[in-house]
């Protein structure tokens, strides 16, 4: 289970509406591995539209993630979050782990009811939720074949051009493509799953940082070797 906790600077919960990051977390029970996380601060100039601006483009950076906690579950922000795109948001206190572990068990639970409710969710059944609103998905992100049999991926230009993307949905694809060809990336920065992944996918990775930005080359464990 993915799920997103947004904390202010002393590491606490926080409402949307105040400064802090976005964490993604990954895992079950008292298990959890930080995926990534994001400085996110809703706009208080702009209106409403600019607020939906904000809102749209932290769901889309945390897709398939729908699972939230905060310090606050009730206003305009929160709404838009449960009725628009199907969240589930949840207030919790504690540490980071507890109140993972405390969410991870409520989504359970409330699967459970859901499995069991014979309403359709269109009608808006309390155990089953509303009807969401389905995002279109973004467009697959094709590498660049290169003569000598690798490939290439700017990342960083992706993810600029399209804010439904994000790190995973561009990578994972390529990295799981068989047969597998040596790939370089040009990036920002490194994200968190990024060298757990490569690992357990038997990848090794190099780095070098030229012309403002990271070039990872990626290759399998006994190329590297070679």
């Amino acid at each position: 289970m993915q799920i997103a906790v947004f904390l202010d600077e002393t590491g606490q919960p926080a409402p949307l509406n105040a400064p802090g990051r976005l964490f993604l977390y990954e895992g079950s029970g008292t298990d959890w591995a930080l995926i990534e996380d994001w400085p996110l601060a809703v706009p208080r100039a702009g209106g409403i539209p600019a607020v939906r601006d904000a809102i749209e483009r932290m769901v889309f950076a945390i897709s398939p993630c729908t699972v939230l906690i905060s310090a606050e579950v009730r206003g305009y922000v929160y709404s838009l979050l449960q009725e628009q795109y199907g969240f589930s948001v949840w207030r919790s206190t504690g540490t980071v782990v507890a109140m993972l572990a405390s969410v991870c068990a409520g989504e359970e639970e409330r699967a459970k009811q859901a499995a069991c409710c014979d309403t359709k969710p269109e009608a808006g059944c309390g155990s089953c939720g509303t009807k969401v609103t389905a995002l279109s998905p973004p467009p697959e992100v094709r590498p660049e074949d290169r003569p000598d049999g690798s490939r290439f991926v700017d990342l960083a230009a992706v993810l600029a051009a399209d804010a439904r993307h994000n790190s995973r949905s561009v990578l994972g694809p390529i990295l799981a493509a068989e047969p597998f060809r040596p790939l370089e990336i040009r990036m920002d920065h490194q994200p968190r799953w990024f060298a757990r992944t490569l690992s357990a996918m038997g990848l090794r990775f190099t780095e070098d940082r030229r012309e403002g930005a990271l070039f990872i080359t990626v290759a399998r464990q006994k190329e590297h070797a070679q």
